[in-house]
């Protein structure tokens, strides 16, 4: 019953804590990218101080997802340097309570935390970042000077016989059409090299359930003028999510919606590393949040009257920020191509875990 209520007792500790960091953390955020979102915006628009302050409200559910780590670190660090200082880790480690039994607590809430960051949080903060990006497309534009020669969209879907290069304007997200498309169609011969076949313009390309809905479509042979063809529908591989998922950034995309656009992307020839990269990150999140528990915690449990006990503290949290910068170099690395997007997202949490349980298990064990 005792270990219990201590166990009950450690897990609302550390609670109290990540809150208290979070909230510390989501106001310096909020803050900070209220002016950055006042000055960006400001330069070509005219947004109030109310538009720009909904603008960083939108945004900060993603922020604050990306500081997930830091929010723990912090978190655990106070809660059991405070724990420490006011000797009561030593009261339970007194009556027989291992540095394993201590930790237990503080890690499970962390793992549920991570759990709860990548499938609730994140399709908030996707939710929010996109109506972030409409909105600040809408205020850019209505004040911005005409533009031209802004770029293309391509796409790329593979045939039986080729391949298909698709040119567009723009991607027109919520009619999921494109404006003024051109389809070049490709044949490999025997020895791969690509041919031009056919080549197919249009003012208007729509995605209807694998067929591409084109509107006054002009036809080009090798070699011969223009004919025309008018509506016509082709056959295609490229599913919506594929296709207009493009127009937003991967941590932009809910984590439930990621493994579909996964799966679309492979079946129309398009680049999914972006997305397997997110989600691979996102599913490795409670792994690496509990590495940065683990690392508060090893660098609170030195006894606070045999001094130095600060100083291992901010040594923790030196050792945190050295986490972030590393997992966030090998998920640029994984971007890059140079490694696979699980390697890029489990190699730092995985590691970081392990070296916080050798050195509580050497402060436990001697």
């Amino acid at each position: 019953m005792i270990k219990t209520r201590l166990s009950r007792y450690i897990f609302w500790q550390t609670l109290q804590g990540v809150i208290g960091a979070a909230c510390v953390i989501i106001a310096v955020i909020i803050l900070i990218d209220f002016v950055e979102t006042s000055r960006d915006i400001s330069r070509r628009a005219d947004v109030g101080a109310l538009q720009a302050l909904e603008l960083t409200l939108l945004k900060t559910p993603l922020l604050v997802q990306e500081t997930l780590a830091f929010i723990v670190l912090f978190g655990v660090l106070f809660t059991f340097f405070r724990l420490n200082r006011r000797s009561e880790l030593i009261v339970m480690r007194a009556s027989g309570y291992s540095a394993w039994r201590i930790l237990a607590p503080a890690g499970a809430l962390t793992l549920i935390a991570g759990v709860v960051g990548a499938a609730l949080l994140n399709p908030l903060s996707a939710a929010a970042n996109a109506r972030f990006e409409t909105l600040r497309a809408q205020h850019v534009d209505a004040h911005a000077a005409p533009q031209t020669g802004s770029a293309r969209v391509w796409l790329r879907e593979t045939t039986p016989s080729g391949f298909i290069i698709i040119g567009a304007d723009s991607i027109d997200a919520d009619a999921s059409s494109l404006r003024a498309p051109v389809f070049r169609y490709f044949t490999e011969t025997a020895q791969g090299v690509p041919q031009l076949e056919r080549t197919l313009f249009a003012d208007r390309a729509e995605l209807r359930g694998g067929f591409w809905s084109l509107t006054q479509t002009r036809e080009a042979l090798p070699g011969d003028p223009l004919e025309s063809l008018g509506d016509v529908s082709l056959p295609t591989n490229v599913g919506a999510q594929a296709l207009f998922e493009r127009v937003r950034t991967p941590g932009g995309v809910s984590f439930w919606r990621l493994p579909a656009i996964i799966e679309s992307a492979r079946e129309a020839g398009l680049s999914s590393r972006p997305y397997e990269l997110r989600w691979q990150s996102l599913l490795a999140q409670p792994l690496l949040l509990f590495a940065a528990a683990l690392l508060a915690i090893g660098a609170t449990l030195r006894l606070h009257r045999l001094g130095g006990a600060a100083g291992f503290a901010a040594a923790g949290a030196g050792v945190g920020f050295l986490l972030y910068f590393s997992q966030e170099l090998l998920l640029g690395l994984g971007a890059a191509g140079t490694l696979s997007p699980v390697t890029a997202a489990w190699t730092t949490p995985a590691l970081f875990t392990l070296a916080g349980l050798f050195f509580i298990s050497i402060t436990e064990d001697g």
